[in-house]
């Protein structure tokens, strides 16, 4: 028999006497050093490292890898003397070596007993392999400059840079695999080039027209031998005063044209209306949120709603939003695209839709809303949403045979012809934006482009609001009106009539409480802000399209 098959089993033998001598500190029994690992195992097995600052052995979290202690001997027992639930032991292919398992994330000890009895120990840490990590990020986003930092436990931290937030979503995903799934464990530290914040702009518009064509008549003959009448459509009614007096014919308020013949007591009431309705509605919404967060904007109020919750006195109230609503979720890709999640809601009262209670009335709501996501580019239009309606409703009343004869059945009858029309669009808009220079910011806001008028301007000229600027009423002989005051500058600013801009020093202006305000060195004077119009009042300076 070869030496070498003698040597095995003797070894084997003696690792069966050993097996019962293990104890309970988490020592390997022998079988299970005994034990070949699968080929599959073996093949994805690699070697271990041992840690240059530490010392300890570098087990990857989830992974296996084969241990060579370098002391050409056989290994005869593994004593595992810290927890024994962080790592698993088995035997290697070579007798020399053993294979450790990363079970779970943390630190343990090991005490290998090689054939001579020699004792050898070893700490053990338990950590994701993070070259491999470092290396499936760099194949999944090669753009990125991403540094992986071990954390304290099983804790990852991420830091560097991406250029679009979906890689960062990304490789964090790849990071949590790396440490069982779980994204807690993962600590997001990159930064996202680019810009990052977006404006959306959203518009709906909504007509509504309405055409109604109603044609009714009625009649009425009166005598103290005979009485007649045909008051179809609540037109008129015909009352008999007592036996043998004549009828009195009463036109009602849906008539419009009345006309009779005295002499022969005839009286008729004629309903010939066209009526046409047109009703415009147009929102345009702006709102400004950082990429991947959302944003929410509201103009408008809260009606009360009487609710089935009863109060102290009667039933309960609850409030419903009217107005303008928007909700929006934009994502801005590395390709310059911007995946949208929206949802913009207009709803208005209309107590045409509401109800009549015991307690009082409660009002209905028009109510346009879409909930929609789109890709598109900064400054391009989507189309999310349209409506094209058309409602025909019509009736006739008539006199049975009698309202059917031609022309002569136009007296005995009551028709109504209403046609609705409705067109609805909603259209979104999203612009990548930077924040503004200080001297780009817009010299006037809203409700400070006007001041307060002057007792003069407030009792004579009945002017609830003046452009901005002192006015002088009369230049010489001629009226000055407020509509050709001089901007004045800055707001409340005071320049000379008719003169155009003031020209404001750069370091200070005149403010309506007559105290200076610094103004920093770097912005621009007023003058050189302002256009000259002469004495027309200057419009607001728009915002550069640059932002």
């Amino acid at each position: 028999m070869h030496l070498t098959t003698i040597f095995r089993r003797r070894m084997l033998a003696g690792l069966v006497g050993v097996a019962g001598s293990l104890g309970a500190l988490g020592s390997i029994p022998s079988p299970v050093l005994a034990q070949q690992p699968k080929a599959a195992n073996a093949a994805a097995a690699v070697d271990i490292k041992i840690d240059k600052a530490t010392g300890s052995l570098l087990v990857p979290l989830g992974g296996f890898g084969t241990f060579d202690p370098g002391t050409n001997k056989l290994i005869t027992d593994v004593k595992i003397t810290g927890q024994a639930d962080v790592i698993d032991v088995q035997q290697a292919m070579d007798p020399k070596k053993i294979q450790l398992a990363g079970k779970l994330g943390g630190a343990t000890r090991i005490v290998l007993t090689f054939v001579d009895n020699t004792k050898l120990e070893y700490s053990v840490l338990v950590q994701p392999d993070y070259e491999l990590l470092r290396t499936v990020i760099r194949r999944a986003v090669p753009t990125a400059s991403v540094e992986v930092i071990p954390g304290v436990g099983n804790v990852i931290v991420l830091s560097g840079s991406v250029s679009q937030p979906g890689d960062a979503d990304t490789i964090v995903r790849i990071a949590s695999s790396a440490v069982g799934g779980s994204v807690e464990n993962v600590i997001n530290a990159m930064q996202v080039g680019g810009s990052q914040h977006v404006t959306i702009d959203v518009t709906i518009a909504q007509v509504d027209r309405t055409e109604l064509r109603e044609r009714g008549f009625a009649f009425g003959i009166g005598g103290s031998t005979v009485n007649g009448s045909s008051i179809l459509g609540g037109l008129a009614q015909n009352t008999i005063a007592g036996l043998g007096a004549a009828s009195v014919f009463t036109p009602g308020a849906n008539a419009n044209l009345l006309f009779s013949i005295v002499p022969a007591q005839v009286t008729g009431a004629l309903r010939a209306l066209k009526t046409e309705g047109l009703a415009k509605f147009l929102s345009e919404t702006k709102l400004t949120t950082q990429t991947g967060r959302p944003g929410f904007i509201r103009a408008g109020g809260q009606q009360a709603v009487l609710s089935p919750s009863s109060g102290i006195n009667g039933p309960g109230v609850t409030f419903a939003p009217v107005g303008t609503e928007l909700e929006v979720l934009p994502i801005v890709y590395g390709n310059g695209k911007i995946y949208l999640e929206l949802n913009p809601r207009v709803s208005t009262v209309n107590n045409g839709r509401g109800i009549g209670t015991a307690f009082g009335f409660t009002p209905g709501f028009n109510e346009q809303q879409t909930r929609s996501s789109v890709m598109l580019e900064s400054g391009q239009t989507f189309a999310i949403g349209g409506l094209l309606e058309t409602s025909v409703q019509a009736s006739a009343e008539k006199v049975p045979y009698l309202g059917s004869l031609p022309l002569i059945g136009a007296a005995f009858s009551n028709v109504r012809h209403e046609e609705r029309e409705t067109e609805l669009l909603i259209l979104v808009t999203p612009r990548l934006v930077e924040p503004l220079d200080a001297n780009q910011i817009p010299r006037r806001v809203p409700g400070k482009e006007t001041r307060s008028p002057d007792d003069y301007e407030l009792f004579l000229d009945s002017l609830l609001e003046a452009p901005r600027g002192q006015r002088q009423v009369w230049l010489g002989r001629t009226y000055n009106a407020a509509h050709k005051n001089s901007p004045g500058g800055y707001p409340g600013g005071a320049g000379p009539v008719g003169s155009g801009p003031v020209n404001l020093a750069p370091t200070a202006m005149q403010a309506p409480c007559a105290m200076p305000v610094a103004v920093p060195q770097s912005m621009p004077s007023p003058a050189a802000l302002m256009p000259a119009y002469g004495n027309e009042l200057a419009p607001l300076i728009p915002v550069p399209s640059g932002r």
